[in-house]
């Protein structure tokens, strides 16, 4: 990929910028190669464990927080993106902040409001506490996951050994998201929803007491603070973000969300406008102008747009059609986590022979398929028709993060290997929002429709079917005759599967889909490899 130190017709406009020593000999008491360089990557993949099991519990535990606290649908959906959204807006700044004032300054005080903020949620006593603590999460988890990115990329000279640590690193968030919903389900076996944030709390204080004894701090040498950036790419993001979610129940022409659409385009206008102008932008635009740069970027966003979208697919059909616990849910997952955990810690040997193309080309084939596959799930199907499709899913997701990640920070030199972890941090945020809003969105709205359609085709007299579908579940089937409450019971689980399935075809698509440009425009291996 192109080397962004080499002049380009962007560059060329801006007022030459200070020299910058030797990227592979960074200066001294700017933070050099750490003597022990895999203490210092174990203990921000802690970290990085403590961003994702947040993430794959909280889902775990929406049921009993729905029944505890009440919310509406529309509230509850604010419990799990009030994270994303914070993470998604403020995960390039992070990345910034961290070369300015020092990579592991940042993660720690990233893992230190994490902790709070799960101290918070571990005592919310009302759903709007409990969002307010997703967010404050959320602030700690945009500063450690560029920051330890950027710390695991600077600690590492020989780009292979920096593509295994990046797919440790992966691994990591894939043993979080494997973590989180199995622990989830033990704790509510025997406590509240509320002891769910008690595992954050720990990985948490163990990582604040770690990280000033293991980790190497290091920082940009010449980087400047790009304020007019930080602000408007803020702005961009999290207006385009909040639209994404809050349009799933509002609907995404509502006044309100054509009005964040109309922010976002003008934020992002003057955000380009900002950059190209700026002389150390927070994000080097001339690095897009490479065909190869910019499709890792939408592998990054489209594998957690697969990856999350059809755990969370997986996750409402298991307990709505199934009716399983979560804990029944979380170990059925593991097929899924515990695949993407073994496959991360190899994906980088697959890159060294077989190059990036066809790696993440595979991956998106791959998770396509699996998502595919799931469409053998039926309304009274066994687990031998879902497992394979969160087979094909844990392995294509884990050919993509960690070569997507080590293919982005590669093409760079080392001193810009800070904005180029921010970066596919965020690209790979918005994947992480878009998956679950979108393809969740696509059931929620279907599923009435369907569910109508399936009373209707059971006898049931229209006027009823659409009384009943109207009401369903909050007026629950108790007070319907038996049989007619069979059909019901019967017609929803079928509805249901029938959403689940569009969504899944959907998502299924759209990564098959984007593998033709990924084929086409990444290059094999990168100039730093």
């Amino acid at each position: 990929m192109q080397n962004s130190s080499q002049p380009s017709a962007a560059g060329a406009a801006r007022p030459p910028v200070p020299a910058v020593p030797d990227p592979t000999s960074p200066p001294a008491g700017h933070g050099g190669t750490p003597a022990h360089p895999w203490q210092g990557v174990l203990t921000v993949c802690l970290g990085v464990m403590m961003a994702f099991v947040n993430v794959s519990s909280t889902i775990g535990a929406l049921g009993a927080i729905q029944q505890d606290l009440h919310p509406s649908a529309s509230t509850l959906v604010w419990v799990t993106s009030a994270y994303s959204l914070a993470v998604a807006s403020l995960v390039m700044s992070a990345g910034t902040l961290a070369d300015l004032i020092g990579r592991r300054a940042v993660f720690l005080g990233g893992a230190v409001v994490f902790t709070v903020g799960s101290v918070l949620a571990f005592t919310a006593d009302s759903t709007a506490l409990l969002i307010t603590a997703q967010a404050v999460m959320g602030l700690g988890g945009a500063a450690v996951l560029p920051a330890s990115l950027s710390i695991v990329s600077h600690s590492f000279t020989d780009p292979h050994d920096r593509t295994k640590a990046i797919g440790v690193w992966a691994g990591c968030s894939g043993l979080g998201l494997a973590v989180g919903p199995v622990g989830a389900g033990l704790l509510l076996v025997h406590f509240s929803w509320h002891a769910v944030y008690l595992t954050d709390v720990v990985i948490g204080a163990l990582t604040v007491v770690l990280t000033p004894l293991l980790v190497t701090e290091s920082k940009h040498p010449t980087r400047r603070l790009d304020l007019p950036g930080v602000l408007l790419g803020t702005a961009t993001i999290a207006s385009a973000t909040y639209a994404v979610i809050e349009g799933g129940s509002r609907g995404y022409t509502s006044g309100r969300i054509v009005i964040m659409y109309a922010v976002c385009a003008v934020c992002l206008v003057l955000f380009l406008a900002a950059e190209a102008r700026h002389r150390d932008p927070m994000l080097d635009l001339s690095l897009f102008r490479n065909a190869s740069y910019s499709a890792v970027m939408g592998v990054a966003a489209a594998s957690m747009f697969g990856f999350v979208g059809i755990s969370l697919l997986a996750v409402l059909y298991m307990e709505r059609v199934q009716q399983l616990s979560a804990l029944d849910t979380g170990v059925r997952l593991l097929v899924m986590f515990a695949t993407y955990i073994v496959v991360s810690a190899l994906a980088g040997r697959l890159v060294h022979k077989a190059g990036f193309t066809i790696v993440l080309t595979a991956g998106l084939v791959v998770l396509g398929a699996g998502s595919l596959a799931l469409l053998a799930i039926g309304p009274f199907a066994g687990y031998h028709a879902l497992w394979p499709g969160l087979l094909l899913a844990g392995v294509g997701s884990a050919l993509l993060t960690a070569p997507s990640t080590a293919a982005a920070v590669n093409s760079v030199p080392r001193l810009q290997a800070g904005m180029a972890s921010a970066t596919v941090n965020m690209f790979r945020q918005i994947g992480s929002v878009l998956g679950p809003s979108v393809l969740g969105t696509i059931v929620t709205t279907r599923f009435p429709r369907y569910f109508e359609d399936r009373l209707v085709s059971a006898d049931v007299p229209a006027p009823d079917a659409a009384r009943i579908a109207a009401a369903f579940p909050g007026a629950g089937t108790r007070d319907l005759p038996g049989p007619l409450r069979h059909t019901v019971t019967e017609s929803a689980a079928r509805a249901f599967t029938d959403a689940v399935h569009l969504g899944l075809l959907i998502a299924g698509i759209t990564l098959l889909v984007l593998a033709l440009p990924t084929a086409a425009f990444v290059r094999h291996r990168t100039p730093h490899i």
